[in-house]
């Protein structure tokens, strides 16, 4: 092997170690959260949605989610499943504070944050976290477990889907059609 043959095979070599050792070093920057609920949709049966002094209860029926507030509006499924697909999913990523007195700068505080609770069949609270949305970040929000200090960042922005109003969740039922038909337009009184 001539001299540069070697060479280049050193300064390959070198490259490749250090392409498997920067590779490594960046496994583990990964974050990897933990969800807040790991059971089965099935399972839930009830969710509270707290915010100041809106509150906000839905409730399963078998199959069918209704308002407990409002029991005359129809369920809006589009948000019943975002509730399920995003609320639920969210993860716990990076531990941001383990000091109850830093609540407030994350907005999970029990007067300023959004109560989120979510119940199994015989009303045993499956869940119950405070979600805070203070700062800058729009991407990610904060979350505490109701009993607990630890305040954490979440891996997605789903504050907004925690809305108290009903008219959020549910829409009117359509009014009725009359018989146009059926009408009687020939005697007038």
């Amino acid at each position: 092997m001539t001299r540069s043959t070697k060479f280049l095979l050193i300064v390959f070599g070198l490259l490749v170690i250090l392409f498997f050792l920067n590779r490594r070093s960046q496994a583990n920057l990964t974050v990897e959260g933990t969800g807040i609920f790991n059971g089965n949709n099935d399972e839930v049966f009830r969710f509270l949605i707290i915010d100041g002094t809106d509150s906000l209860e839905l409730t399963r029926n078998d199959s069918t989610w209704i308002i407990s507030q409002a029991d005359t509006l129809i369920i809006k499924n589009n948000q019943i499943e975002k509730l399920f697909d995003r609320v639920l999913q969210v993860k716990k990523e990076v531990i941001v504070s383990k000091n109850p007195e830093k609540w407030s700068t994350f907005g999970v505080s029990d007067s300023l944050g959004k109560h989120f609770s979510f119940f199994n069949e015989n009303d045993i609270s499956i869940g119950s976290y405070i979600f805070g949305n203070e700062g800058q970040d729009y991407q990610h929000n904060y979350i505490r477990d109701k009993n607990g200090n630890d305040v954490f960042r979440t891996n997605d922005n789903v504050y907004f889907l925690l809305n108290s109003s009903e008219t959020y969740w549910g829409k009117s039922p359509p009014k009725p059609e009359t018989d146009r038909e059926n009408i009687d337009t020939t005697s007038a009184s």
